[in-house]
């Protein structure tokens, strides 16, 4: 039988939704919705985890993980700080290829005359 919930795509298509008129404000809402979304995953998996293990959220306060568990657990935050600000590493990728962002340039020169 297929699964019924494939694999998402790790890149969205198509032009990406603008939240306010200066981009790094944009940015910033995209790393923070990034970031709510995270958490309220997690939040859920905890709450299924203690729900369905018996033994609530003390035993979880008090867990020590060994090494391993440790190197896994560090392995899972760096994959999510990659995607919390993919956003910011798509400008960078962006900017490592060449391409010029015109509001990026102008914002740098309104830095350096003393604008901003």
């Amino acid at each position: 039988m297929a699964d019924p919930f494939p694999p998402m795509p790790r890149r969205a298509k198509g032009a990406r939704p603008r939240f306010h008129d200066e981009p790094a404000i944009d940015r910033l809402v995209r790393i923070c919705v990034g970031l709510a979304s995270e958490v309220s995953v997690l939040a859920d998996r905890l709450a299924t985890l203690e729900l369905l293990s018996g033994v609530g959220p003390d035993a979880v306060d008090r867990f020590v993980p060994d090494a391993a568990e440790r190197a896994r657990r560090e392995a899972r935050r760096e994959a999510l700080v990659a995607r919390v600000f993919a956003a910011l590493d798509d400008e960078l990728d962006g900017l490592r290829r060449g391409a010029e962002d015109g509001d990026y340039w102008a914002t740098v020169r309104r830095i350096e005359e003393g604008e901003v």
